[in-house]
């Protein structure tokens, strides 16, 4: 199939249901803990996977993702991914702040499956901000989100603030 920016974004944007939960809690796994989901799109049309991981040792170190598993062909590539501050350096000045990472179609046609565009972000500043704006962003559906993550409607009150 050959992807637009356009196609990119509504995959994004299309209402996701939840059809495989995550876990209770994250699971530790070597210096992370991580825990991933399923969902689908409400017209059942398009597969997702969610994926959350945060460092054990450093909490500001984490990413939370959305990846895309097309039905019609094998594999699967990343839509966006939320990631807090990972250490900032020369070479990555935006690992020092948080950002979201988001594929392209030039990318994907091309068999890069990266998600290579990478914007600085103030929406969030920790992996529960993090997690409540992925939900909102990638419209998983308000009935899921409170039955699956009811801690995150705590907190909620500034949803709307704009970034300075």
């Amino acid at each position: 199939m050959e992807y637009t920016d356009e196609v990119l974004e509504q995959l994004i944007a299309c209402p996701k249901r939840i059809s495989q939960p995550p876990r209770k809690g994250m699971k530790p796994d070597g210096k992370h803990s991580r825990n991933d989901m399923e969902l689908e799109s409400l017209d059942g049309n398009h597969g997702f996977r969610a994926f959350m991981r945060q460092s054990l040792e450093f909490t500001e170190d984490f990413s939370v993702g959305l990846e895309y598993l097309p039905k019609d062909e094998p594999g699967r590539f990343c839509l966006v991914r939320c990631n807090g501050m990972h250490g900032g350096h020369q070479v990555h000045p935006h690992h020092g702040k948080c950002h979201i990472h988001r594929c392209t179609a030039d990318d994907v046609n091309a068999g890069r499956r990266v998600e290579r565009h990478i914007q600085p972000t103030c929406e969030y500043a920790a992996f529960p901000d993090a997690l409540r704006y992925f939900l909102r962003t990638v419209n998983v559906q308000s009935a899921d989100r409170s039955q699956h993550f009811p801690r995150l409607l705590q907190g909620d009150l500034f949803a709307e603030e704009v970034c300075s």
